[in-house]
């Protein structure tokens, strides 16, 4: 037979099944290894004949599975299940029992055997194979039930940590309106927006969309919130705030995945805004007053780390106009006619509203995204900003 082994508690196709006998009868494990010899498929039949040798083997090798005798040289009765179910942790136990012990056979399994066999009734080799064959089933489906509830919880954190890093709904800034809305495809997604009020009256924001959506991006999106607020902190150009979050998320993230991203700053004074883009644009309209574009031709972030961002000026920005940025999961909310999917529309209808509070623009927006299944789009994320006056 085979001497393959697996540490993950399942056999890959066409290898063998690796079983652990614990049994002091010679004429039992003769037994068994002959059923296991006339099946079809492949086992790998180790054999100790006390608890104690069954701990060693355990701590050497794991097996897929374990059959169990609960009469011992060295213990006997339920305690025998009980002494090695610590050590066997994640491995399924099939009980080996005789027709006297089957009631104990059953309190067996009630207390952490997966099934047990009764060897007195063992006439063909699906007798024996078969109740084994559902011990591993059942545990396989219960490791990946808990696997499951796992990753909810830690997207439930996720999710919880990224609503904690948006901008409270109700912070104000001076001589400014704001606005703004995230709704992940998951519990957990890779856009954000923020906002930063700065030490010398500027107010700094950014939009971003990592690629993908899931735990992944909502880490990367955490990390990049990061780098930004703490380079903002010390340095006034966003260009150069982009160049050197580029080369660290570069060197993170290595080619795996990318974020385009929007970072700028709103002067004292509020008329003025200095931005840089990383492949994502921002869009100033106004009632009766043509659409403005701020972009540039930068690629993402995290894709080549030998990039230069350039910072741009657009003077008198938010005079009669309104700052909007959001990221391309809205698209497929904003219509559901797929020629109306487009960063034109959304502006278009954003503009509509123009003399709308920002908040009646933003639901506008938002107003399909019920209709949309999650799995079907992607995390949706738009800021607004306008001047209420100016100093």
């Amino acid at each position: 037979m085979s001497d393959g082994s697996a540490s993950d508690g399942s056999a890959s196709k066409g290898s063998s099944l690796i079983v652990l006998m614990v049994e002091d009868s010679v004429d039992d494990v003769v037994a068994v290894r002959r059923w296991l010899n006339k099946s079809e498929d492949r086992y790998e039949l180790h054999v100790v004949d006390t608890i104690a040798a069954a701990k060693q083997s355990l701590a050497r090798r794991r097996p897929h599975l374990v059959l169990l005798d609960l009469h011992l040289p060295d213990i006997s009765g339920i305690a025998t299940l009980e002494a090695i179910l610590p050590v066997a942790s994640g491995i399924p136990i099939v009980v080996f029992s005789g027709l006297a012990d089957r009631s104990m056979a059953i309190l067996a399994v009630r207390s952490g055997a997966e099934d047990f066999v009764l060897k007195d009734e063992v006439t063909s080799p699906e007798h024996l194979t078969r109740p084994m064959c559902l011990a591993l089933e059942r545990s396989r489906r219960r490791a990946a039930e808990h696997s499951l509830v796992a990753v909810e919880n830690q997207m439930e954190l996720a999710h919880r940590i990224q609503q904690m890093l948006l901008p409270d709904p109700t912070k104000s800034f001076e001589y400014l309106q704001w606005c703004g809305r995230c709704v992940p495809a998951e519990r957990a997604g890779g856009d954000f927006y923020d906002l930063m009020d700065l030490p010398d009256g500027r107010l700094g924001f950014v939009i971003a969309d990592v690629s993908g959506h899931g735990l992944v991006p909502a880490m990367i999106m955490m990390e990049t919130r990061a780098i930004l607020r703490a380079m903002a902190m010390m340095c006034d150009d966003p260009g150069t705030i982009l160049t050197n979050a580029n080369k660290i998320l570069c060197r993170d993230v290595q080619l795996r995945y990318f974020v385009t991203l929007f970072l700028g700053f709103i002067s004292a004074d509020r008329k003025d805004i200095n931005f840089a883009s990383a492949g994502h644009p921002g869009y100033l309209f106004g009632a009766g007053e043509p659409s403005v574009t701020l972009a540039s031709n930068s690629p993402p972030l995290g894709i080549v780390d030998s990039l230069i961002y350039e910072s741009q000026w657009c003077k008198g920005a938010l005079q009669k106009r309104t700052l909007l940025l959001f990221t391309d999961g809205l698209l497929n909310c904003v219509s559901e006619n797929a020629e109306e999917q487009s960063f034109e529309f959304v502006v278009a209808l954003a503009r509509e509203n123009a003399k709308s509070s920002i908040e009646t623009i933003i639901n506008s927006l938002f107003n399909g995204i019920e209709k949309s299944v999650a799995a079907e789009r992607d995390d949706c994320t738009a800021l607004l900003i306008r001047c209420s006056a100016t100093p």
